[in-house]
């Protein structure tokens, strides 16, 4: 019982792990030239079959990375859709994804960028889960009104409003204000850190992963 326990805890926790990574997957499938409906249509097959087949499991200490791993096995997928183009669509009914969700995130058919397209939606992703983990620390705190005022200048300093600024909306001094601003830079690099561990086998190196993936961000 406890090892049915364990592995049902697992798949939920890596189904959760797909739902805030499916932008990657859907991105790169356009990228690599698929129209918005097979897109759509294969990032949900592609998801269901790695969550029933247990995906986490097949990382090997070696391979390291979850992105890495999820990246090639999407391809390989592919091509075997391409394949077997009269293959019966399977999925068991799991939608993670609707229409309305994903223009947003298209891309143009690129192949040649499309790992680049993934790990930048990757990185946008891990960015964003950060973000809105810190954001519930402060709301729990009662503080919302604050990661307000900062969360824009935690990613990208230069959006950061003059301390003088925030402190008058805040009714805080420029010193408090600089305080609050070294605060919540310390504990968005520790959400970043913890987002970024989940992907990543033990024997992994997370800042080496942390600094790439700050660095994409940047890919155009």
């Amino acid at each position: 019982m406890a090892r049915e326990g364990d592995d049902a805890a697992s798949k939920a926790a890596l189904e959760e792990l797909c739902k805030g990574y499916w932008p990657a997957i859907y991105t790169y499938l356009r990228a690599l030239g698929c129209d918005r409906e097979e897109a759509l249509d294969e990032t949900q097959e592609f998801m269901t079959h790695f969550i029933q087949g247990g995906g986490l499991h097949n990382v090997s200490p070696e391979r390291g990375r979850l992105r890495s791993y999820l990246r090639q096995s999407l391809r390989n997928h592919l091509t075997t859709v391409r394949r077997d183009a009269a293959r019966q669509k399977r999925g068991g009914g799991k939608t993670f994804v609707s229409m309305d969700d994903v223009e947003v995130f298209d891309v143009p058919s690129e192949p040649d960028a499309a790992d680049q397209w993934f790990d930048r939606r990757w990185a946008w992703s891990v960015v964003r889960h950060a973000m809105d983990r810190l954001e519930e620390r402060y709301r729990k705190r009662g503080r919302t009104a604050v990661f307000e005022a900062l969360k824009e200048g935690l990613i990208c300093p230069d959006l950061l409003k003059p301390y003088a600024e925030i402190g008058q909306t805040l009714s805080m001094t420029e010193n408090q204000v600089k305080l609050e601003v070294h605060r919540a830079r310390r504990r968005f690099a520790e959400e970043l850190r913890s987002e970024v561990a989940v992907t990543l086998s033990p024997e992994a190196d997370t800042d080496e992963e942390l600094r790439y993936l700050m660095s994409v961000l940047s890919f155009e």
